[in-house]
């Protein structure tokens, strides 16, 4: 096999990466009615939590990832 055709590694996303993603996904699954505003922002936040980005990056950062999701879509 030549070096051009052996598949090349991906990266593995970040945490934080992840966190904006799931955001902008929450955001968008509440703009269609999906669920209600405290469920969509409770569950982000317990995931946070979880992955421990509250300690990394600081609550106020966790909380302007989500309202900045939630801003793109109103």
């Amino acid at each position: 096999m030549t070096a051009a055709a052996r598949p090349q590694p991906t990266a593995v996303p970040s945490a934080l990466e992840i966190f904006v993603a799931r955001a902008e996904a929450r955001a968008l699954l509440w703009q269609a009615d999906e669920f209600d505003l405290n469920t969509a922002v409770d569950e982000l936040q317990a995931a946070a939590e979880r992955d421990s980005l509250v300690d990394r990056i600081s609550q106020d950062k966790v909380q302007a990832i989500i309202a900045e999701a939630f801003a793109k879509v109103c």
